[in-house]
């Protein structure tokens, strides 16, 4: 169950956090704020609408802000590729 978890939530974090990188990296209203605004909101809905969060876990608050810090690490890594990628064209 646990790592079950830490995978549910470096993902959410991870998607959530792309998400919110990439809304505020748009120009005015553009296609890159409505995929963002997509993948925060589908991010939440996808993590606290698949199962109960609401069960007694042995995972901490250390070992979330870790997981967090990382999927967030990562989300700014995958915006510098994608953006990269996308201005070499």
């Amino acid at each position: 169950m646990e790592f079950n978890y830490l995978l549910d939530y470096f993902l959410f974090t991870f998607v959530a956090s792309f998400g919110a990188i990439q809304i505020a990296l748009s120009k005015k209203y553009s296609a890159r704020t409505l995929f963002g605004a997509f993948l925060v909101i589908s991010a939440y809905w996808w993590f606290f609408a698949s199962r109960n969060r609401n069960v007694h876990t042995i995972v901490e608050g250390t070992q979330l802000f870790f997981v967090f810090s990382f999927s967030t690490v990562l989300a700014i890594v995958a915006t510098k590729i994608f953006t990269g990628a996308g201005e070499r064209k």
